[in-house]
């Protein structure tokens, strides 16, 4: 069964000018935006699934029993990257001109969803043939969409 609910996303992402060699770290770039979905248990955990309306891209996150998370993004780019704590998975992203294999390191992952909402706190960095490309905090905040909360 699909629950309703929105979802807060929150993101904070540094990329890394490979040709600024010492200077200073860039400042963060952050968005900040909400979205309404779906959430449903799965065998493994649970997936959520939203539009990125602006974008018209689909966002599938899926969570497994070990503490892995999948992350599927569908629309003008498609990606697939894996999260698990402490961790590093080879992953792509599909551009319009061909795919790029990239290096996802999982730095901290902290996992607090049910079925009544929660967190999923996910802090990682991205590789691209070897050099480091970006440092990214993703936070997911999600509660059963209010149009069904019932007093």
């Amino acid at each position: 069964m699909k629950i309703p609910i929105d979802i807060r996303v929150q993101s904070e992402r540094v990329c890394n000018d490979l040709l600024r060699r010492g200077g200073p770290e860039p400042e963060p770039e952050r968005d900040d935006y909400l979205a309404h979905g779906y959430m449903r248990k799965t065998k493994d955990g649970f997936r959520i699934e939203y539009v990125e309306s602006d974008e018209n891209v689909t966002t599938t996150i899926d969570t497994f029993a070990d503490d892995t998370v999948a992350l599927n993004r569908t629309g003008p780019m498609h990606s697939h990257m894996v999260f698990a704590d402490g961790k590093t998975h080879i992953c792509i992203c599909d551009t319009d001109y061909m795919p790029i294999q990239l290096r996802v390191n999982t730095k901290k992952l902290k996992n607090s969803l049910s079925l009544q909402g929660g967190k999923l706190d996910i802090d990682y960095t991205v590789e691209i043939v070897g050099n480091l490309a970006e440092k990214n905090k993703l936070t997911f905040s999600v509660s059963p969409d209010k149009s069904i909360i019932r007093s």
